[in-house]
């Protein structure tokens, strides 16, 4: 379904611009072969755990049967891998969320944006033995610790004469303005971990792979 997609796609402009593209289309066929071969993931979970439930039920009350038995530990199994669908679809949508609003709207960021303000503010300076929180002398003698600090010296005391520096050869030198291979873009994408998603998109390592 996604070559097929995929080559059907327009092709026209540079080749990031027409993967952009097409990536951008293909989410849109995505969701609606997904919602047309899988349904609604929380109303399947919701049937299943209704049939499981009502097989408990008659054994409960009555002996089940060995196809009902076998039912049951299908029902399990398609329960286990529907949870596992629901987590992965959690950690995407968080995953985007966050790209997209960050942590400016939680309570947390701000109160750890509390706090590091509070232990970053200076609220005075000790002169001459007395401690003084005027604004105005704290001022003064802030740039009096940074310019006695980094105030420039004609002697640094620090000789490198005769030491050898590690240099990269010319072979190597050459590698750094070299083009990259195919072989060295798959190689890269297949050492990604495969749940990382580089951008927002929904797109993660394993759909890539």
């Amino acid at each position: 379904m996604v070559k097929d997609k995929w080559n059907s796609y327009p092709a026209q402009g540079s080749g990031f611009f027409r993967f952009k593209e097409k990536l951008k289309f293909l989410k849109g066929d995505l969701k609606v072969w997904n919602r047309d071969v899988f349904g609604n993931i929380h109303t399947s979970k919701k049937r299943i755990l209704q049939e499981i439930e009502d097989l408990d039920y008659q054994a409960c009350n009555d002996v089940l049967w060995e196809s009902d038995r076998l039912k049951r530990i299908e029902l399990v199994s398609r329960m286990r891998e529907a949870e596992k669908i629901l987590d992965s679809l959690i950690c995407q949508k968080a995953r985007a969320s966050w790209f997209k609003n960050g942590d400016s709207c939680t309570k947390f960021y701000h109160s750890s944006l509390r706090w590091r303000r509070l232990g970053n503010e200076v609220k005075g300076v000790e002169v001459g033995g007395q401690w003084c929180e005027e604004p105005s002398i704290v001022h003064v003698e802030g740039n009096k610790l940074f310019e006695n600090r980094f105030k420039s010296t004609k002697d640094f005391g620090v000789r490198l004469d005769a030491i050898e520096f590690k240099a990269l050869s010319s072979e190597d030198s050459l590698g750094l303005i070299a083009g990259f291979s195919e072989e060295e873009i798959r190689d890269a994408v297949w050492n990604c971990e495969g749940t990382k998603s580089p951008s927002p998109d929904g797109f993660n390592f394993n759909f890539i792979k």
